[in-house]
This record gives structure tokens, sequence and C-alpha cells, in this order.
């Protein structure tokens, strides 16, 4: 009987950990970073394709601790007009300081399945690969 006993606390000890690191890792670090930015509501007229984050360089020590994370968007605007968009809109996120005179993202004309930063870091999307007309599709890059 006090074997059953300790082998249920066990069993809920173990369970509950699990839990907890879940909950870690979807909601800090590089996850969290991913949500959050996956949690920016757009306006009707930009479609939210994909999102995808990594770890690169920051362009400082080239310790390579630098999160990153990328939404692909299809719309009409141009690259202009989803600058102006993203501030207006005053959108921040953690990493973020408002009013830093840094923008919160980084805008690119998307030309195929591989996004490359201007910094040593690349991500392949897959859900690209069958896009023939890259026209309407962008890049958007937040770093933390």
């Amino acid at each position: 009987m006090k074997n059953k006993k300790s082998t249920i606390i066990i069993c809920i000890v173990i369970i509950v950990i699990i839990f907890i690191v879940f909950w870690l890792y979807s909601n800090t670090g590089l996850k969290g970073f991913e949500n959050e930015i996956s949690n920016f509501i757009l306006p009707e007229n930009i479609e939210k394709i994909t999102i995808k984050s990594g770890i690169g360089d920051s362009g400082g020590n080239g310790d390579y601790s630098t999160y990153r994370v990328v939404l692909i968007v299809k719309t009409e605007m141009s690259i202009d007009e989803l600058n102006q968009e993203f501030e207006n809109r005053k959108l921040t996120s953690s990493s973020h300081i408002v009013n830093s005179g840094t923008p919160i993202c980084y805008i690119t004309h998307c030309e195929d399945t591989i996004f490359k930063s201007q910094r040593n870091f690349t991500l392949s999307f897959d859900e690209l690969e069958k896009v023939e007309d890259f026209t309407d599709y962008y890049f958007i890059e937040f770093i933390k």
C-alpha cells in the first residue's frame, strides 16, 4: 500500500514537472518570442502565410545568440506601405523599446523560398515551394 502511494506521488510530480517544462519552453526564449510575434493582429489586407524562428548572429560579438523570427506575409502593399503600417500601429514586443529609433521589424521582398538576413542568417520555407509569383510576398524579420 505504501509503495503504491509513493508511485502515484512520483508519477504526479513527474507530470507536473513535464507541464512546467512545456510551459517554459512555449512561453520563454525563442518559442516565446515566436508566439509573441505570431499573436500580432494584422490588418485584413495583409495575409499571414507562415512564421519560423531561429538563432543567429547579431553582427556584434559573433556568439550567435540573437533570436530571430521571420513572418511571411502576402499583400499588395509596397515595402514602404508595410513599414508605414507597422509604424502607425505602434506595435511593440518584449524586445523592442518604444521610441528607441530602431524599427520593430525589417521588411524585405520575398524572391524565393529562402530568407537571407543581412547578418549571416538564413531560414528555408517549404511552405513557399509551390509559389510561382513572389510579387506580393514579403519577409518580415523581428530580432531580439
